[in-house]
């Protein structure tokens, strides 16, 4: 019985000390693991900014992002969103490490494909930068206008015109009414002059186009209720409600399903020339590359159908010379006067 307490004792202490060596071990270890940390990323603890599984924001890299002269309270509110913001970028790409591990290989190929989308991206962009001209003259509007009138049709009426709001008191309407009917001949001065002179209220919309709804909310109107009756009034027209009278007339008119005016649709023709100009160039450089890449032996492809196919489907794009525009589209003047001959005609 006594050899059995004095064995217990024994492996108690036996047992301690093992247990101290440990924790000695342990402590040393992580000690040693700090130490090689700091060593290893030279980052002053004042310059942390947050850390997130190891990864480090210093306020080197906060400073660095802030835009320039954002100060004050504007600064701090940025310094915040980023700092927010980096944390979660950090948090979603660790769980998307442990939940789309098996997609890895997906992912990678989806990071790759933007990766090169972007670089040709970049690729074209230098190219269009050094070739493009961006000067659209208005002899190219007038021609793809008159070649593509059907692309550009109205979804809406579109109006010219003018209304005069007048006093309930006011008399001299057979003055105004003439001044109205010359707008569409000679403009707006003589109306101008009488509203002028009465005090009246002038809504000129005679020289650019306008959607009808817009005319309409010059004019005591119910939401409600359908106008396009007025479209097929010529003349003076007039409108009242309990405290004035409206006197207009709409001098032109543009219908929902007709070719858009050519100064409706301008911007967005001039876009669209320009957009081909960047394609062509795109184009071109991608059919000289191929060629090149063909001649050279840089591209082999064993099918000679298929190459035969690919050359013969490589852009042609030709460069026009102003005589050649000249001889096709002819003096710039007669062009505006048949671009306008054609929007009549067909609206």
């Amino acid at each position: 019985m006594r050899y059995s307490i004095e064995k217990m004792y024994l492996c108690r202490l036996i047992m301690a000390k093992f247990r101290n060596i440990i924790i000695l071990v342990a402590s040393a270890f992580v000690v040693s693991c700090i130490d090689v940390v700091d060593v290893r990323t030279s980052i002053d603890v004042n310059e942390i900014v947050a850390t997130v599984d190891g990864v480090t924001l210093t306020r080197t890299e906060l400073r660095r992002d802030i835009p320039a002269g954002l100060v004050g309270a504007d600064s701090v509110t940025f310094s915040k969103m980023y700092v927010d913001n980096w944390v979660l970028k950090q948090l979603k790409m660790r769980r998307a490490e442990e939940v789309l591990s098996s997609n890895e290989a997906d992912i990678e190929r989806l990071v790759e494909g933007y990766r090169q989308s972007l670089i040709m991206r970049q690729l074209d962009q230098y190219y269009i930068d050094h070739a493009i001209d961006p000067d659209i003259s208005e002899r190219e509007i007038i021609t793809h206008y008159r070649a593509n009138g059907a692309r550009y049709k109205l979804d809406h009426h579109k109006v010219r015109g003018v209304v005069v709001k007048t006093p309930r008191s006011f008399r001299n309407t057979s003055t105004l009414s003439t001044a109205l009917r010359n707008v569409a001949k000679s403009g707006v001065s003589e109306l101008e002059a009488l509203v002028e002179k009465h005090s009246l209220l002038l809504s000129d919309m005679s020289v650019d186009w306008v959607s009808y709804s817009d005319f309409l909310s010059h004019l005591p109107t119910v939401r409600t209720r359908s106008y396009d009756n007025l479209l097929s009034k010529s003349g003076v027209q007039q409108m009242s409600n309990d405290e004035a009278n409206f006197y207009f007339i709409i001098t032109d008119v543009a219908r929902r399903g007709q070719v858009a005016p050519l100064e409706c649709v301008e911007e967005d023709i001039r876009r669209v020339l320009y957009a081909d100009r960047r394609s062509a160039i795109v184009g071109r450089y991608e059919a000289e590359m191929l060629r090149e890449a063909v001649v050279s032996g840089r591209l082999t492809i064993q099918d000679s159908l298929l190459l035969q196919s690919m050359l013969a489907s490589l852009p042609v794009v030709e460069e026009v010379s102003v005589e050649e525009v000249d001889s096709l589209v002819g003096d710039e003047e007669r062009l505006f006067d048949e671009a306008d001959s054609l929007s009549q005609g067909i609206l």
